[in-house]
């Protein structure tokens, strides 16, 4: 082999690693949602002939007798309800189609047979034991394949309060915070980049919060929210009547806006920081020279030079904002305040809708998208 393809080989080879990684962690899960948002995807459903069980002993539930007192099948065939049985005791959930199957080409007989010889005392995957006693279609039953729907969670969309509640408050929240934390994060920039005692804890003080675990800042602003917290305390000596800012569904997203804004305004400082210090000292005092005043080096110059910062701040913070979960997981108890990201998580993994969520993250996918094209079209990254 020549040189340069032994050192290509050996690149990809050390970075097989990470390549094996971006693919599973990172483009399989979009290509996966992708194809769940058009199905009735459940991850219950997908384990659910995985599991195992003892088919004696739930016939033996089902029947309400033990194998040992049956010594025919004529003695509990009429006793014995097939749907029910797959249903509730093998625990199986069947569709009108998997039904249809089962009323046709389940062998009851062989089963009934099977129990009262007593060959059924053993733990099998129901996956085994549905192919075992089918006569045909047992392909329905090996590996779990979701229903195609087409459009159809798209078009449930329309309908569903909850996501237009929570896509609503995920834009209020983004468009109050994202402004605000970027002018913050960038005066508290300017005033960490002067040249002052004390400056090196100033700049500690503000960035600890951004590398604080969320759920620690999240039961430290519930204590601080609390009806009997610390604001509420604060508020009572100039005479204000305690109040439930995390129950409230009128306070209790401003209340986690504020948070949210405090623990990543000092993230984005030290972008702004990284930007200002590089900006050469000369220009400043050129500008001094020129009589600028304070006011107008900030809006002429420093802002200007800072433009592929503030794109970037404006960009990160905005697919934060977008995607904002943990805050809103740990701090709000009610529907009417929850996000987008949220509302994906409670039909995933609490209501069973794999499919819908899957639907409703590749909409949040276009959103953020869309608004990433069009920060990027109006925040010139030059001047």
């Amino acid at each position: 082999m020549k040189r340069k393809t032994r050192e290509a080989i050996a690149g990809y080879l050390f970075a097989l690693p990470i390549i094996i990684t971006v693919i599973t962690f990172t483009i399989y899960p979009i290509f996966a949602a992708f194809y769940y948002s058009f199905t009735d995807y459940n991850p219950l459903n997908a384990q659910n002939l995985e599991t195992k069980f003892n088919p004696q002993e739930a016939l033996e539930l089902h029947l309400g007798v033990f194998q040992s007192e049956v010594s025919s099948v004529d003695e509990i065939i009429d006793s014995f309800d097939l749907l029910s049985f797959i249903k509730y005791d093998v625990g199986v959930n069947l569709d009108k189609t998997k039904e249809k199957i089962v009323l046709e080409s389940f062998d009851v007989k062989k089963l009934l047979k099977d129990f009262v010889d007593g060959k059924l005392n053993k733990e099998v995957k129901v996956s085994s034991f549905m192919a075992k006693y089918l006569k045909k279609g047992e392909k329905y039953f090996k590996k779990y394949i979701p229903n195609f729907l087409g459009p159809y969670n798209f078009k449930k969309m329309l309908g569903d309060q909850y996501f237009k509640i929570s896509l609503f408050n995920t834009f209020f929240y983004t468009i109050v915070v994202v402004p605000v934390q970027t002018f913050l994060a960038l005066v508290l920039a300017v005033a960490a980049n002067a040249k002052m005692k004390g400056v090196k804890f100033f700049k500690l003080t503000f960035f600890i919060p951004s590398i604080t675990s969320s759920a620690a800042i999240s039961m430290i602003f519930w204590m601080i929210y609390s009806k009997p917290g610390i604001l509420n305390r604060l508020l009572g000596y100039f005479g204000f009547e305690p109040i439930a800012w995390l129950e409230n569904p009128n306070t209790a997203l401003p209340a986690v806006m504020l948070m949210n804004i405090w623990t990543t305004a000092g993230y984005f400082m030290i972008t702004f920081l990284a930007g200002l210090q590089d900006i050469p000292r000369s220009i400043y005092e050129a500008a001094q020279i020129d009589g600028a005043t304070p006011g107008k080096i900030f809006w002429k110059i420093i802002l200007p030079l800072l433009r592929p910062q503030i794109l970037f701040v404006a960009t990160m913070g905005t697919i934060g904002c977008m995607q904002v979960f943990d805050q809103i997981y740990f701090l709000i108890k009610n529907m009417r305040n929850i996000t987008i990201s949220f509302y994906i998580y409670k039909n995933a993994f609490e209501y069973g809708n794999m499919g819908y969520a899957s639907a409703l993250s590749l909409v949040l996918f276009a959103i953020i998208l869309a608004l990433t094209l069009i920060q990027k079209k109006f925040i010139k990254e030059s001047y």
